[in-house]
């Protein structure tokens, strides 16, 4: 590695771990302050609180990492160009690209590391930061995580419809089944009061099943047979945890919980819209680091006469500011179905992209 390029890693890196730990403090000041009532009040003490901002730490990190490299980019490229290291660099024949290389790669390896973390140990720890607001420190009991009510299910045996699902007993009642023939006609609609699944030896049996048979005759669909069994054994291909749909926020998943859970929505007739924004986002985001980069840096050095730390400081939150309350907007109109998921998701980056590119060719010219 070149010296030149030691020495802004230096300077960036340092500036940009300071920069992290003053926003994470900040973060969980507040957290603390909003939940210390809620503590006292129901006499939970302060360790599951201190649990709780544990795990709220991965999400911190996940998310402000980006702005923490907007801050340090911005305030070391700043006093750099105010002490005209920046101008001592240009003259030894160093380009604003060449300047701009290893900190746009610490950025791309931040954005690993964003990525590892909002997908690992985000969702994790989310969870448990959760369980431990709703439970340890408000005193509530804790909201289901699978929709246990009224689920449609397109399964390879036919279209199932559940009023209620008892994951303990393995039970379901007043269950519809509906199935069909090679043709795609109705054959078979079957009312289940009870429905059971006996996990060790894989089967369902149905209490008080009425059978209705049908049959397809010059154009029209007519009832065949009709019976009525109290205890019926039937061929159900699916298990019982199949049929559990979890009811986890997107960003409480990983992406092969967001793929598995769009499976078995588009299965179960439910809108998964807001997931499949999720994972556009998901794999996005990392490329914020970047992207903050090299927005800083033209607004770094052209501010250099100009305010010095102070401006920097203001010039960043207003960017970043600016970007997430875009990336916001647009994600809410791709779950909103007024835009596509990839759509929603990739255009604040192009569009912060195109300012970027453009204030760096301004600064060259």
């Amino acid at each position: 590695m070149r010296i030149y390029s030691r020495y802004l890693l230096k300077e960036m890196l340092s500036v940009f771990f300071l920069s992290l730990l003053a926003l994470l403090s900040i973060y969980l000041l507040i957290d603390f302050f909003s939940k210390v009532d809620n503590a006292i009040e129901n006499q939970a003490g302060f360790l599951p609180l201190v649990l709780f901002l544990a795990n709220q730490i991965p999400f911190v990190l996940g998310k402000f990492i980006p702005l923490a490299l907007l801050l340090a980019t911005m305030l070391s490229l700043g006093g750099m160009a105010q002490h005209n290291e920046i101008v001592a660099f240009q003259a030894g024949g160093l380009s604003l690209v060449r300047l701009a290389r290893p900190l746009v790669g610490a950025g791309l390896v931040l954005a690993l590391i964003t990525f590892f973390i909002n997908n690992n140990l985000v969702p994790v720890t989310s969870l448990q930061a959760d369980h431990l607001k709703t439970v340890s420190i408000k005193g509530k009991e804790e909201k289901n995580l699978y929709n246990l009510k009224s689920l449609w299910y397109a399964g390879a045996g036919g279209i199932y419809y559940f009023e209620n699902l008892d994951p303990v007993k393995k039970s379901i009642e007043k269950a519809l089944i509906y199935r069909f023939s090679d043709d795609r006609r109705l054959s078979r609609r079957l009312d289940i009061e009870k429905l059971i699944f006996y996990e060790g030896e894989k089967k369902w049996v149905g209490g008080k099943v009425r059978v209705r048979d049908f049959r397809f005759r010059d154009g029209f669909t007519d009832v065949a047979g009709f019976s009525h069994e109290e205890n019926l054994e039937l061929a159900i291909s699916e298990t019982f945890q199949d049929f559990m749909v979890p009811r986890k926020e997107p960003d409480r998943m990983s992406l092969k919980e967001l793929n598995n859970y769009i499976g078995k929505a588009k299965n179960a007739g439910l809108s998964h819209i807001e997931y499949t924004v999720e994972i556009f986002n998901r794999m996005l985001y990392p490329f914020s680091c970047p992207l903050m980069v090299l927005l800083a840096i033209p607004f770094s050095l052209t501010s250099r006469r100009h305010g010095g730390a102070a401006r920097g400081i203001a010039i960043s939150l207003m960017l970043g500011f600016s970007f997430w309350v875009t990336l916001s907007l647009s994600l809410a109109l791709g779950q909103g179905h007024l835009l596509g998921p990839l759509t929603a998701a990739g255009l604040p980056y192009l569009l912060y992209g195109a300012i970027a590119v453009f204030m760096l060719r301004q600064y060259e010219g």
